[in-house]
């Protein structure tokens, strides 16, 4: 394989970076806006901003107190891992992805049940049913491949959250390695050689079920980044998914002593590969970006939403086809044949239970069965039934495999145990009513789930810099594929982070603003908060509340 550094990338003038920011729909400009030959992302599952500190993340501060670290970043809606590890693997929302949620129900693969995400079998399965189209775009992998350029996903969680960062690596599109699964006994990796040379190499993965964190995952994973990914498949982006500090917080809740304690591990981690790079003499010639796929809240309410639809007679019963429920933090309600009036009726009947927080519908009222695409030009922000805002403003109106509703539970701001501010109501079995202990995690559309980590630092980043400006998950893989000068002529929705570029633009250049939009039905009333950049080509949610009382 021809090294990395031979492969060289001719440098950009200021002019050309100054272009990217003021380009059309994230594309890429045709010549590279960086110097470095390498990027690395590190994406640590349910990191919450502000768990980085000196005393316990001092490479991590560093990276952000040298770098430009972003105070305004959003996860994709629903805020849970396998969307936005999809939005990040291709720089395109659900509406386009096709991956709608951690749990999705799609009849090809099971005619009554939702399917996890979190598994890559579910993926391929998915991917041989639909045609090859387990994510309806191309890839970030796929369009470095076209190009000459090799990315790597690693990852220590599921094997279907590391997969969406690179969907078409069961295609022979770069690299795919991970160690999150408990079964089998060697690394689920495509090529499966590179499973089989890790093996041999490096052993099995430590089995973590039953221990009380999956730092050992974290630790195989990165050791093999170290010493195999880098050195020896020398990919030219490497998408790096650490997975705690999200099964720890899940369990103990963000702020405990047991979830520091593996976002200590992860720091360490990220500081081994950063002296790797060093000894490697790559230090100068890559660029890091660090980031996490959703923020954190304590579950203080659970919600078994199939169960109340039965005692409704909304939907025939738990496990019939008329109404099926897939759960991610939020609810996913899909109705068959996309029926309007039992859409109604279940809106209406969500809008009077007190658990239930806003809704959301298509724009435009289904028609035969079949979801009507919104026309062209701005996006109506209430969806066709009263009292809801619109699939299409929170980036949900995916025709093929979108629902037809989506649910939120009520969040806050209150402090939980340690001290950590954020509360949401969630979806799931049992029963429904309020929950206590410390069990914890995303999903809402609370700005404590949605508000994310994001920092850039590097060769090609300005340097010690507070951004302000809206950015997301989204963003990535155009920004990388603009420091790489990948110009293929693709739109993605996600933009160019050009003013966090050496030579971008000033971030106060350029223009943002923030929209709330209001809806009602009878005494039923909510709220969304968006934040649109470029006049709203780029559009973020910010949060979403039902209001009550004088609100």
């Amino acid at each position: 394989m021809e090294p990395r550094w031979v492969r060289q990338v001719s440098a950009v003038a200021a002019a050309t970076a100054l272009a990217l920011g003021a380009g059309s729909a994230g594309v890429a400009s045709a010549a590279p806006a960086g110097s470095a030959n390498q990027t690395i992302v590190f994406v640590l599952d349910g990191l919450r901003p502000d768990s980085i500190n000196a005393q316990d993340t001092p490479n991590l501060a560093r990276l952000r107190r040298e770098g430009a670290n972003y105070l305004n970043s959003h996860a994709a809606v629903p805020t849970v891992t396998r969307v936005n590890a999809s939005v990040i693997g291709s720089g395109n929302y659900p509406a386009r992805t096709g991956i709608v949620g951690n749990s999705m129900f799609v009849p090809e693969v099971d005619l009554f049940n939702p399917f996890s995400t979190g598994e890559a079998n579910n993926l391929t399965r998915l991917d041989d049913v639909s045609g090859g189209r387990l994510i309806f775009v191309k890839t970030l992998a796929e369009r470095l491949q076209a190009q000459g350029l090799t990315l790597a996903a690693v990852g220590s969680g599921s094997s279907g959250g590391t997969l969406l960062l690179n969907p078409r690596a069961p295609r022979g599109i770069g690299y795919m390695i991970n160690a999150g699964d408990e079964a089998g006994t060697a690394p689920f990796a495509y090529p499966a050689w590179i499973g089989e040379e890790i093996t041999a190499r490096f052993g099995p993965p430590p089995i973590t079920e039953g221990q009380p964190n999956a730092n050992a995952k974290v630790d195989y994973t990165q050791g093999i980044l170290r010493d195999y990914v880098l050195p020896e498949l020398q990919p030219d982006v490497i998408l790096n998914w650490i997975t705690e500090p999200d099964r720890t917080q899940h369990a103990t809740a963000a702020g405990s002593p047991e979830s520091i304690a593996t976002i200590r591990n992860d720091d360490r981690q990220i500081g081994l590969v950063l002296d790797r790079l060093e000894e490697l003499g790559l230090e100068d010639d890559t660029n890091v970006m660090v980031l996490s796929d959703h923020g954190f809240s304590l579950h203080d309410y659970n919600v078994n939403l199939g169960q109340e639809l039965v005692t409704a007679g909304l939907k025939a019963s738990l496990t019939s086809d008329d109404v099926v429920v897939a759960n991610s933090g939020t609810s996913l309600v899909h109705v068959k044949d996309r029926d309007p009036a039992k859409i109604e009726q279940i809106v209406s009947f969500l809008q009077e239970q007190p658990w239930a927080d806003t809704l959301y519908t298509a724009a435009e009222e289904p028609h035969d069965g079949r979801y009507v695409r919104a026309r062209e030009g701005s996006v109506k922000p209430r969806g066709w039934v009263a009292g809801t805002f619109s699939l299409e403003l929170i980036h949900q109106a995916n025709p093929e495999r979108g629902a037809d509703i989506v649910v939120t539970y009520p969040w806050s701001s209150r402090e939980n145990a340690f001290g950590v501010p954020g509360t949401s109501g969630t979806a799931g079995g049992g029963i429904t009513g309020p929950r206590s202990g410390p069990g914890s995690g995303h999903g809402s559309f609370s700005p404590w789930d949605i508000r994310n980590t994001l920092i850039a630092w590097g060769a090609d980043f300005k340097d010690g810099v507070t951004m302000r400006v809206p950015a997301g998950n989204v963003d990535i893989a155009p920004t990388i594929l603009a420091l790489t000068g990948v110009e293929d002529g693709l739109a993605t929705d996600g933009r160019v982070l050009s003013e966090a570029f050496e030579q971008g633009v000033d971030q106060e250049d350029v223009p943002v603003r923030t929209r709330t939009f209001r809806t009602r039905a009878g005494d039923y009333r909510a709220t969304v908060t968006v934040s649109e950049v470029r006049g709203g080509r780029y559009r973020y949610v910010d949060k979403s509340s039902r209001v009550s009382g004088d609100r």
